[in-house]
């Protein structure tokens, strides 16, 4: 049933509160499991969509699908930031399923990203087969922990450092004057937006357990904070289970990582700290008494990015300093980015040289952010060719230090 549409038309519904809420409302609709926010707090509501690019597809004059995008930033690998469009509340009507109205909004999208000047776009996908097609890529992957502090799950050295309680509703300012405040960031952080923000606070108020937060360093030089929250129980005092969950995590550096650590698994009433989203390389079994208290699982892709100006983003980032590599992408979407490209330490340029290799968006994006090295991909067949273009590959876009890793949905 794909494209069969009659007065299909595309408006944008961020000219009014009154569009932005309605946008809300069909990707609620669409996705049966996302709460009324407007019920609970019509100020909340109205704070987390003010800032958004809304854009809906009309089918005979009524609103059938939509997607919004949230200006935003991300780091590549060497520390330096691109701008990055949050794509979020991707819907269509149950009804209108299947008919070609999310492929058409998100394609408009792309385009209009790119003329607004952003470098990429990027998501968090709800369903892992569907934003390949549109040109995004895996950029960075994430593993959930859990630390088992009744089984020897503590800190082999007493690490606390300067840690500070604070209110954990009160003390957003703060937390967002920290998370901005931070050196050289891993690849795939991304600078939080307004309405990211919001939504934590909303998140945080209306909470059924209690939630928590400490920082870290001397007054006038916080170096991180945490942010968690109780898990449920019928009865916290008497259970055996009690457990935290770690909302937000941000240390600008291993000292603070350890010191706020160490806070959490000081906490003699509990016997459990589940942390979501770690990073793939994260080194906590290494500060535990006991390795095996830390039990890793959930292997999820994280960030998905889609290249806009793939002129912006090649340049984003540094290349091997004695490698050349030339390759040609093909852009479906955006023309503008195919093409032959040369990628050397002088940067990324168009060039008119015969290319070594053809590589799709998807995979340039994952080399590019170090998620996968290429002889990874090419032992899956995702690139095909010579075992010495393959190391070109691999010294060209290598990286050094911690893997690529945001840590926050949205």
């Amino acid at each position: 049933m794909t494209d069969q549409l009659h007065n299909f038309e595309i408006r944008s519904l961020a000219h009014s509160d009154a569009g932005r809420r309605d946008a809300f409302a069909k990707f609620r609709q669409s996705m049966l499991g996302i709460g009324d926010i407007g019920r609970a707090s019509a100020g909340a509501e109205a704070a987390y969509l003010e800032s958004g690019f809304p854009i809906g597809g009309f089918v005979d004059g009524e609103l059938q699908g939509v997607v919004n995008g949230y200006e935003s930033a991300i780091a590549l690998p060497g520390g330096n930031w691109v701008s990055h469009l949050a794509v979020t509340h991707v819907g269509v009507s149950p009804t209108h399923a299947r008919r070609g109205i999310a492929r058409r909004l998100l394609t408009e999208q792309l385009r209009q990203a790119r003329a607004r000047g952003f470098a990429v776009a990027g998501l968090r996908a709800s369903d892992a087969r569907i934003y390949g097609r549109y040109g995004y890529g895996i950029a960075s992957w994430s593993i959930r922990q859990e630390v088992d502090l009744a089984n020897g799950g503590r800190l082999k050295a007493g690490y606390r450092g300067e840690v500070r309680q604070v209110d954990a509703l009160g003390s957003f300012d703060l937390f967002k004057k920290i998370a901005n405040s931070g050196p050289t960031p891993r690849a795939a952080t991304l600078r939080r937006w307004d309405a990211w923000w919001e939504i934590q606070k909303f998140r945080t108020e209306q909470g059924s357990t209690p939630h928590h937060a400490v920082i870290i360093g001397s007054e006038g030089a916080v170096r991180g904070y945490l942010r968690f929250h109780v898990h449920p129980s019928e009865n916290w005092f008497t259970s055996t289970q009690r457990t935290v969950i770690v909302d937000d995590l941000v240390a600008h550096d291993d000292n603070a990582w350890r010191g706020l650590m160490g806070h959490l698994f000081s906490q003699d009433i509990l016997h459990k700290v589940i942390l979501p989203s770690r990073p793939i390389d994260d080194p906590l079994q290494l500060l535990i008494d006991n390795p095996r208290a830390v039990q890793i699982s959930d292997l999820r892709d994280e960030s998905w990015i889609r290249p806009l100006d793939l002129e912006k983003f090649l340049n984003g980032r540094s290349f091997g300093r004695n490698t050349r590599v030339v390759l040609r992408v093909t852009d479906p979407i955006l023309p503008e980015n195919s093409g032959v490209w040369s990628l050397s330490s002088n940067g990324a340029v168009r060039s008119q040289e015969t290319p070594m290799i053809d590589l799709s968006l998807q995979t340039l994006t994952e080399l590019a952010f170090g998620a996968q090295s290429a002889t990874s991909l090419a032992a899956a067949g995702r690139i095909e060719t010579d075992r010495h273009i393959i190391d070109r590959l691999d010294d060209a876009f290598a990286v050094t230090g911690w893997k690529p890793h945001a840590g926050i949905s949205f």
